[in-house]
């Protein structure tokens, strides 16, 4: 297959010559060459495509929003002198979620329960084998 100059469209009879043109790197012929800035560009080297391998994970237990949740995330906002305006604002959420996750209504998603325990530094989840074992 017959390199084309990748400005004009003619074959390139001679080795291709490789421009920067308008930040892109291109291969040219020798009369194109000239409207660009010669740059040297590394052979390319093909490889193989390998399937990927996950990293082996090391045991993490499934963790839950602790039942708790209401009073932690209220009594750990209190003791830091926060409204829930004030919360609300450093973690960029409405003041609304603050209150419809200390009134019950709404239970935090893993994101805002791990925003919420960086935040007030509480912990909010727990292993889901322990929640089991205290419902028996």
């Amino acid at each position: 297959m017959a390199l084309t100059c990748e400005v004009c469209g003619s074959p390139i009879k001679t080795g291709p010559n490789s421009v920067e043109i308008d930040g892109a790197i291109l291969r040219v012929c020798q009369s194109c060459s000239k409207l660009g800035r010669p740059v040297s560009v590394a052979p390319r080297i093909q490889r193989s495509i390998a399937p990927r391998h996950a990293p082996a994970r090391t045991f993490e237990p499934e963790l839950e929003i602790d039942p708790e949740y209401t009073l932690i995330v209220r009594h750990a906002r209190e003791k830091m002198g926060l409204t829930q305006e004030a919360l609300g604002r450093i973690i960029n959420v409405k003041p609304s979620v603050i209150h419809h996750i200390e009134t019950g209504k709404m239970k935090p998603d893993m994101n805002l329960a791990r925003t919420l325990m960086h935040q007030l530094k509480v912990n909010l989840l727990v292993p889901s084998s322990e929640l089991d074992s205290n419902a028996r």
